[in-house]
């Protein structure tokens, strides 16, 4: 647990398994419906991105616009992803005032969420002003989810 801890996969808060990358222990704005699996919750939106190609399953996102609040779906399905709001984008966004002892789940994670359009997410980062953060659109926004997780549970032999 330590070695995980230390390469910042792995994250104990006060004894419970707070994070496990690329799910959280606790509810996030981030649900993740595997076909066939539980539904879980996932850090941040390039988390649950990556989780249907890190399983090898279809799947649906659902998650809420952290600026006003609007739903947002991504369905994968066999390989054709879908969003809806077809104009919603992420926002991947790093905090610059946690210092150099905060994890990624601290720094990242509450910063890396989906929004329902560019102009959504530009308006929640112009408030947001301690984020140094770029606006993904959505094929490259599920590639970093697939860099990230993609091959996580593949076998190398």
């Amino acid at each position: 647990m330590d070695e995980l801890a230390a390469a910042d996969a792995v994250h104990v808060v006060n004894g419970v398994v707070a994070v496990a990358y690329p799910f959280s222990g606790t509810p996030t704005p981030h649900r993740v419906e595997l076909h066939g699996l539980p539904a879980v919750y996932a850090m941040c939106a390039i988390d649950a991105l990556g989780l249907p190609a890190m399983t090898g399953r279809d799947g649906r996102i659902t998650s809420a616009d952290p600026h006003d609040g609007t739903p947002i779906e991504i369905t994968a399905s066999g390989g054709t992803w879908s969003w809806t709001p077809s104009s919603a984008v992420v926002a991947a966004g790093r905090a610059t005032d946690c210092g150099t002892g905060c994890g990624s789940f601290e720094v990242m994670c509450p910063h890396t969420a989906f929004h329902a359009s560019a102009e959504s997410a530009r308006a929640y980062l112009a408030t947001h002003g301690n984020l140094d953060a770029q606006i993904l659109g959505q094929d490259t926004a599920i590639e970093y989810g697939r860099l990230n997780f993609g091959t996580l549970l593949t076998d190398p032999a």
